[in-house]
């Protein structure tokens, strides 16, 4: 079922009957836009008008999800066909609420660790350097690769998880894995970097007190890197699980 097929296919059928866009709007009671976001393909009819715009376009329901005409011997198979796709539909969708169901279960508990864990402290865990180390090499390591368009559509697949295919999700969940690979390296060059410098700035005058502040910021940029594999590595899980699914 692509909404692509089927919306070419209603703006054949209206142009059959003779029907404007503006015209099969008022037949339906809705707006002419939402008649041209069904020819371009970028939604399909709600189901509440479904068959009063087959019985406009002189169509049958399973020709409209199935997006041509279809011979009376294969009718029974295109239904069959479009009631499957209906129902991955129905659980992709499921499965689209289950994940932001656990997203945002993943934001209250980061908030409920810095609200009681952390406190009025917050501003001992903010080191824009330390940040900017980790992120800046992982944004151009995703450019250089090309896997920037993955990393961005993850999110959209997570979400809507249609009109993709298990190749496209791979790519994306290979750019999940890139992004927790280099800001764990990245994170460890930070945090080596920071421990050679302030042992050498220590060793002449060793300040205990300055010595431990020093540390808590060297441990920044790993802390940074294990904070964006947490958030990022479930939802590579996730993005595994669904290109199995699909394979």
């Amino acid at each position: 079922m692509n909404q692509e097929t089927i919306g070419k296919f209603v703006a054949t059928c209206r142009k059959e009957k003779g029907i404007t866009q503006k015209q099969l709007a008022e037949k339906l009671n809705i707006t002419d836009r939402a008649v041209s976001k069904w020819e371009t393909g970028k939604s399909i009819p709600d189901a509440s008008i479904m068959l009063d715009l087959c019985k406009i376009l002189g169509i049958s329901a399973n020709e409209l999800l199935s997006g041509e005409r279809i011979a009376m011997e294969n009718y029974q198979k295109r239904a069959e066909e479009n009631l499957v796709e209906l129902q991955q539909k129905a659980n992709n969708a499921q499965k689209s609420s289950g994940l932001l169901v656990k997203l945002v279960v993943l934001v209250l508990g980061v908030l409920f660790i810095v609200k009681y864990g952390i406190g009025n402290r917050t501003w001992y865990f903010v080191d824009s350097i330390s940040l900017e180390f980790i992120l800046i090499p992982c944004f151009l390591t995703l450019l250089c690769t090309g896997y920037w368009r993955g990393f961005l559509k993850a999110f959209v697949y997570l979400i809507k998880r249609d009109h993709c295919t298990a190749e496209m999700i791979r790519d994306s969940a290979n750019a999940l894995k890139l992004v927790c690979r280099s800001s764990l390296i990245w994170g460890s060059i930070g945090f080596t970097i920071s421990t050679v410098n302030l042992m050498r700035r220590h060793m002449p005058n060793p300040d205990f007190a300055a010595l431990c502040g020093d540390i808590s910021v060297a441990l920044l940029p790993l802390f940074y890197s294990l904070v964006i594999n947490a958030v990022l590595m479930p939802l590579c899980f996730e993005l595994n699980r669904f290109h199995t699914n699909n394979a």
